[in-house]
């Protein structure tokens, strides 16, 4: 499990290489695999969000798109921070 939270401009550029949509449960393995179970995460304005979480918060910005189980590239792109 880790402590360290990860910045959710690591899920938009995941998901931004399946524009075809990457199912969230495959998306969930992925990022579980990745960053551990039990990962953290963290934008401009939020942090300490679950991946559930996170992918809410990024759908209502239009950084993702959640549709039928499946998660796909937002229209608005990712802030322009390092």
């Amino acid at each position: 499990m880790t402590t360290e939270q990860i910045h959710g401009h690591e899920i938009i550029e995941l998901v931004s290489k399946y524009p075809e949509g990457i199912a969230t449960a495959t998306l969930t393995d992925i990022v579980t695999h990745e960053f551990g179970t039990g990962a953290r995460f963290f934008t401009c304005s939020a942090e300490n969000m679950s991946l559930p979480e996170l992918l809410a918060f990024l759908g209502e910005r239009d950084k993702v798109q959640l549709r039928d189980g499946l998660v796909f590239p937002g229209g608005s792109p990712a802030c322009s921070h390092d």
